[in-house]
């Protein structure tokens, strides 16, 4: 896999943060004096970020298409093919998924790329899906592992402290064909959640979407199969936070800003999400960097920024749009987690503090996250 050094990663996610709705015209002269090691670097970039189909749709008939090396555009139409062929066949797994439980009595409900692939109007194969997140009633976890079972899944072990949810893979789908790129056959896991809260920066609860997303949710059809769907507030909520949460832990992505971008204008009523503090960073960077697309959602922006603290709209209306707010420099989930790896999670920059625990003086945030550190120290140890 192409290695790219953090500080190139950086910039040249700040580049792609403009090209969201399309790459300005003045970028070509730029783009005419890259080099091929640019171009790798790019490539990479966009892999990590998750927009390789959104790019392969919109920059060849774009007018910089002509300064673009051949061989990314070639790249691109090549990833987007393999990402349309893999989220085909999550579908077919999705689908299954959803007959077996329906006809076991059980109520699932998508989430993530599963509901958003799948939505009426919503091109399936515009963004990359890792794996299938699902949504079950508490009392349905082992019926429903009981179910994956049956279809051939298997229950991975999971060596986290306090797990959040149960992850299955098909064994025969383990190995990785392609670790540069969305290959159609690399490993697609179903993840089942029985809860959706975010255990980050000092908070365990109060960021809980479950019973939101429940209430008011609709029974309806998907991919053929019934499921239960959220009210599009819900799902706009659930994003944002789950987005922010990201950003709080240098783990955002691009793609996560156009998935904020497809529900965000036929949502009204932003002032009632719920947990506006977490909810509210994203989707004002969201609306930074595709303003065509959130143009309607102005207005509703700012009923929810009243909810916000200033300090924390200033530095999401003015925060450089790169590994400073929050977007990942690629650092592999899987590798080490070093000092300064840590210390770049679990900094106590001002805005994380202003997300998780609102407008305070910096004393009393400092004490709150000190003594947060230090509880998930001794959990860690106790563990």
């Amino acid at each position: 896999m192409t290695r790219v050094a953090p500080a190139l990663v950086s910039r040249l996610t700040a580049e792609l943060a403009g090209w969201l709705e399309g790459a300005p015209e003045d970028r070509a002269a730029v783009l005419a004096t890259w080099r091929p090691d640019d171009w790798s670097a790019f490539r990479r970039v966009v892999t990590i970020q998750g927009l390789a189909p959104h790019l392969a749709r919109i920059l060849p008939p774009s007018p910089v298409a002509a300064a673009v090396q051949p061989a990314t555009l070639d790249w691109l139409a090549g990833q987007a093919d393999q990402n349309a062929r893999r989220v085909g066949r999550m579908h077919e797994e999705l689908a299954a998924i959803l007959a077996a439980a329906a006809a076991a009595g059980i109520e699932v409900m998508p989430l993530k790329g599963a509901i958003l692939t799948t939505l009426s109007g919503t091109d399936p194969a515009r963004r990359p899906m890792a794996d299938l997140d699902l949504l079950v009633h508490p009392g349905d976890r082992e019926p429903l592992a009981e179910v994956l079972t049956g279809l051939g899944y298997a229950r991975e072990p999971d060596d986290a402290p306090h797990p959040t949810h149960d992850v299955f893979l098909d064994p025969s789908r383990a190995r990785v064909p392609g670790h540069d790129g969305e290959h159609p056959d690399n490993p697609r896991r179903v993840e089942v959640h029985v809860e959706v809260k975010r255990h980050l920066w000092g908070w365990a609860t109060d960021d809980d979407l479950t019973d939101t997303l429940w209430r008011n949710s609709v029974r309806d059809v998907i991919l053929g199969q019934p499921a239960s769907v959220p009210e599009r507030r819900a799902l706009l909520a659930h994003l944002a936070i789950h987005a922010t949460c990201d950003l709080l832990v240098g783990r955002g992505r691009l793609v996560q800003w156009l998935d904020l971008g497809s529900v965000a204008p036929v949502v009204t009523g932003f002032d009632t999400l719920p947990h506006p503090r977490v909810a509210y960073p994203s989707l004002r960077l969201a609306a930074r960097a595709l303003p065509g697309a959130m143009a309607g959602a102005g207005s509703e922006l700012a009923a929810l920024e009243r909810n916000v603290p200033p300090r924390l709209a200033r530095w999401a209306s003015a925060v450089t749009l790169d590994a400073q707010c929050g977007l990942t420099k690629g650092r592999p989930p899987d590798a080490p987690a070093r000092f300064g790896a840590r210390w770049e999670r679990w900094r106590p920059e001002r805005w994380r503090l202003d997300v998780a625990y609102g407008d305070v003086g910096l004393p009393t945030a400092m004490t709150r996250y000190g003594r947060m550190v230090i509880a998930r120290t001794l959990g860690r140890y106790r563990a």
